[in-house]
C-alpha cells in the first residue's frame, strides 16, 4: 500500500476547534481587542468567549481522556476527568493496518493524524450545544478568520496554516495575522497554544539523542497546550463577566457562562498564568 508523506508538521493546527463563527476566505486588517478598556459590556464578546471556552474545554478534555498517563493516574483520572482511550485505541489501531511496516516514529505521526480528525469529528458532534445564547447572537468571525497555526517539524517555527489540502509551509505568522480578523484575545489564545509546542519541539531539537514521539507524546504535549487555550479563555470570558455585572439582561446568560468556568476550574486550569 503507498503510503502518503509524512506531515512536516509536528501539530496540525492550534485552531483544532471548529471555528463556527468564523466565514471562510481572508479578510484585510488584523485581530483587534475585544475587551475594550472603556466599554462596559458587549454581549456578542460575552457569548464569542463563552463559545470559545466550551469548544477549548471539550478539545482538553478528549486529549485527556485519552492519554495513557490519565490511565495510568489513581482510579484512572487527571484533571477530573476519568479515562477512556477510545479514540486512542481507534487511531493506533488504523495506523497500524493502514501501514504495518512503519517505524515506530512514524506510525505514531500516521496515528496522531487520525486522532486528530477524531478529535475535530468529535467537536464537530458536541460543540453545537454550547452555541446557544439566548437572544445573543455573535457577529461572524469574532473568534476569528484564521484557521489555525502550524509548528514546522524541522526549525521549530510558527506559520499560518498553508492553502486547505497544500502541504507547502504556510504564509509567515505576521503576514497571516495581517489577512485576518476577529477578537485579538482569540488569537493570543491561539498563538499561546502553539508557543507550547514551539517550546517543547525546540527542547527537542537541543537534545544529542532525540527517541521518536510516541502517540502519548503528542497527546500529552496537546493536552497541555489546550490547557493553555482554556486559561486563556476563562480569563477572556471572566473579564466580560464583570463588565456585564450590573446588566440584569444578562443574568441568566451569565449564569450559564459560570457554569462552565466553574467546570474549567475543576481541570485545574487558573485563569491567570502559564500551563
Amino acid at each position: 500500500m503507498k503510503i502518503k508523506p509524512r506531515s512536516k508538521w509536528l501539530y496540525l493546527t492550534a485552531g483544532l476547534a471548529a471555528l463556527l463563527l468564523a466565514p471562510v476566505g481572508n479578510a484585510l486588517g488584523q485581530p483587534e481587542q475585544c475587551i475594550k478598556e472603556n466599554e462596559k459590556c458587549n454581549y456578542e464578546v460575552l457569548c464569542a468567549f463563552k463559545i470559545e471556552l466550551a469548544e477549548k474545554m471539550l478539545l482538553f478534555k478528549t486529549f485527556v481522556e485519552n492519554s495513557p498517563k490519565t490511565k495510568a493516574a489513581k482510579k484512572s483520572t487527571l484533571n477530573g476527568i476519568k479515562h477512556s482511550g477510545k479514540l486512542y485505541d481507534e487511531a493506533l489501531a488504523e495506523a497500524k493496518k493502514e501501514d504495518p511496516k512503519a517505524t515506530a516514529g512514524d506510525l505514531a505521526s500516521l496515528a496522531y493524524n487520525k486522532f486528530a480528525a477524531k478529535a475535530q469529528a468529535k467537536l464537530d458532534s458536541e460543540a453545537s450545544k454550547y452555541a446557544n445564547c439566548g437572544s445573543i447572537t455573535p457577529k461572524a468571525g469574532l473568534r476569528g478568520t484564521w484557521t489555525g497555526m502550524r509548528t514546522s517539524k524541522t526549525d521549530c517555527t510558527v506559520y499560518g496554516n498553508p492553502p486547505k489540502g497544500s502541504s507547502e509551509i504556510g504564509v509567515s505568522l505576521d503576514s497571516y495575522k495581517k489577512q485576518s480578523t476577529g477578537c485579538l484575545e482569540v488569537w493570543d489564545s491561539d498563538r499561546g497554544h502553539e508557543a507550547v509546542h514551539e517550546e517543547a519541539c525546540r527542547k527537542r531539537l537541543a537534545m544529542k539523542e532525540r527517541p521518536p514521539l510516541s502517540l502519548q507524546d503528542y497527546i500529552d504535549e496537546d493536552t497541555e497546550a489546550y490547557r493553555y487555550n482554556v486559561q486563556h479563555a476563562m480569563n477572556d470570558l471572566s473579564q466580560m463577566q464583570i463588565r456585564c455585572t450590573h446588566d440584569p439582561k444578562t443574568n441568566e446568560f451569565r449564569k450559564r457562562a459560570d457554569e462552565l468556568l466553574k467546570k474549567a476550574a475543576q481541570y485545574q486550569a487558573q485563569q491567570a498564568g502559564k500551563p
